[in-house]
């Protein structure tokens, strides 16, 4: 065995690496268990996967009926927008005049030119943003419009009334010209005859007891100023003429769009129903005067029991009368 020489020392030995230390475990804890590992789905247990459902669509109005139209018949609907007369629409779309009234009647009566007709004029208000209450509206404004206030009378004093002694009275400027024209033809001025005197003005009342208008004063036209009329007066206003006489005020009839409102209304219906309706018409009779509708019989025919002595004065037959 070899020996280390005298003198020299052992070399150092290397430290070894220490192992990390293992985790001291608490006294009675409990190691957690391990989770079992997730199942893959079979084709057994896999659920359907969710399809989303469709959406909605928005519902269609059928289309069939004008579908069914044929050009001439579309025509005849367009025509009959126009006036609202069956056969001149009728004559416009192409069909003869001389059965252009028994077409339009018989195009009228068709259902799907009926719908046709209402769908038209659906769209057209919605268009033109005119409607059945607007008209109706409009109407109204007419037939319930004061006509004071386009053209009204007033009675105002004449021009006696308050003249002094009821002379004839002039205005300022009236007088001034009278003076002048009196200076023109070489008169004296101091002849002049000043009447009534001025002051003359046509809006003051009659005088009651004035000897010329005995009271009633003087009645005068006077045509209201269109920029200030109410809107039922502005539907009213038909316009002015210029006649030889003077301005003529224009105006829509009332007493003809107030016809229209009651045919709107079904008033006219309900008037004719009643002449026409039977139980109308006994109503009507029971509450008229004192009458009951009602002729009296001696006896019940339909009295189940005794027949009760009535008191009116049945007339025999003279034949029962000899027996």
């Amino acid at each position: 065995m070899a020996q280390r020489p005298a003198g020299k020392s052992e070399p150092p030995k290397k430290p070894l690496p220490k192992k990390p230390a293992a985790p001291k475990k608490a006294a009675g804890s409990a190691v957690p268990a391990k989770r079992p590992a997730a199942k893959k789905p079979t084709s057994a247990t896999a659920k359907p996967a969710l399809k989303k459902a469709p959406a909605k669509k928005a519902a269609r109005i059928k289309s069939t009926d004008a579908q069914a139209l044929t050009a001439r018949e579309s025509k005849f609907i367009d025509e009959f927008l126009v006036d609202l007369n069956g056969t001149q629409a009728a004559i416009r779309a192409g069909y003869s005049s001389k059965t252009a009234r028994q077409i339009a009647s018989e195009n009228l009566s068709k259902p799907h030119i009926q719908v046709a007709i209402a769908e038209a004029r659906k769209q057209q208000q919605e268009r033109t943003q005119i409607t059945a209450d607007a008209m109706l509206q409009q109407a109204w404004l007419i037939a319930t419009a004061d006509a004071r206030e386009l053209i009204e009378t007033k009675v105002a004093c004449c021009r006696h009334c308050w003249g002094e002694n009821f002379r004839y009275q002039r205005t300022v400027s009236e007088m001034n010209q009278a003076r002048e024209s009196w200076r023109a033809e070489g008169k004296a001025p101091e002849d002049f005859d000043e009447e009534g005197g001025i002051g003359f003005n046509p809006h003051r009342p009659p005088h009651p007891d004035c000897t010329a208008c005995v009271g009633d004063g003087y009645a005068r036209e006077v045509i209201k100023d269109t920029r200030y009329l109410s809107p039922a007066a502005a539907q009213l206003y038909a316009g002015v003429k210029r006649t030889k006489d003077g301005l003529q005020v224009l105006t829509h009839s009332k007493e003809a769009f107030a016809e229209k409102i009651w045919k709107y209304l079904g008033m006219y219906e309900r008037d004719n129903q009643q002449k026409s309706d039977p139980l109308a018409a006994l109503l009507h009779r029971i509450s008229k005067e004192n009458g009951n509708g009602f002729a009296p019989i001696a006896d019940d025919p339909e009295r189940t029991g005794p027949r009760a002595c009535s008191t009116l004065q049945v007339k025999q037959d003279p034949a029962d009368e000899e027996d």
